[in-house]
């Protein structure tokens, strides 16, 4: 389907510019857009889509796992180092 859009200039240069970026056209920047704000207001039944990084495979961790290693993380100071003086 066609249609005609107004868009302000300033988001048309932008969306332009993040299409060219991403190596797709406009309308596809504009459909995924669109659909993303559509599945965001399809409300809280849904859970999100987040972006994966790396291969995309998911973690195999038990609860007891994340306890342990929420329980480690909180061991460590500040600097995200471990404390060598204990």
């Amino acid at each position: 389907m066609q249609t005609t859009l107004r868009l302000n200039d300033e988001l048309y240069r932008r969306a332009k510019a993040e299409a060219a970026r991403q190596g797709i056209t406009l309308t596809r920047l504009i459909e995924r857009a669109l659909q993303a704000e559509l599945d965001a207001e399809a409300g809280p039944n849904r859970p999100p889509r987040l972006r994966t990084y790396g291969t995309g495979v998911p973690l195999q961790l038990t609860p007891e796992d994340i306890k342990r290693l929420m329980h480690d993380a909180d061991a460590l100071p500040m600097t995200g180092q471990p404390d060598r003086a204990s």
